[in-house]
């Protein structure tokens, strides 16, 4: 699932234990967004956070492993506290890339029940009042 605010835009799998989108973790990553877009003001350009998140509303009770920079953050849901992040990253970069990107067969042995990327949107330029006035 694909949806788009202002700012932002979010790309969700399906959760494969519920077999739908999971509203818990759409709302986390809008939270996320938020603080991360707060935190801006005061934080370098680099600034990261990682961490976890018990997903309260889940059905099925998931914890929730993050990581949030300024452009992009990424949540996995349903996966082991010692997988490492960069094989979850290698993993959504295989499932929300736009390149061929492929991940040896068995190296991700625990595949997160659902995932969720969100990234900013580019703002464009405003467009001169001279290309808004007809002739």
């Amino acid at each position: 699932m694909i949806w788009k605010t202002k700012t932002h835009q979010f790309t969700a799998t399906v959760c494969q234990r519920t077999g739908k989108t999971c509203p818990a973790l759409a709302r986390l990553a809008r939270a996320m967004t938020v603080a991360m877009k707060t935190a801006a003001p005061t934080t370098t350009p680099e600034f990261q956070v990682e961490g976890s998140s018990d997903l309260t509303y889940c059905p099925e009770g998931c914890t929730a492993r993050f990581w949030a920079q300024k452009d992009q953050i990424r949540v996995f849901c349903g996966t082991c506290a010692d997988t490492p992040t960069k094989t979850l990253d290698g993993y959504a970069d295989m499932m929300f890339g736009t390149s061929f990107t492929p991940l040896p067969a068995g190296v991700l042995t625990d595949l997160p029940c659902a995932m969720l990327e969100v990234s900013s949107l580019v703002p464009r330029p405003a467009a001169p009042i001279s290309e808004h006035l007809s002739a």
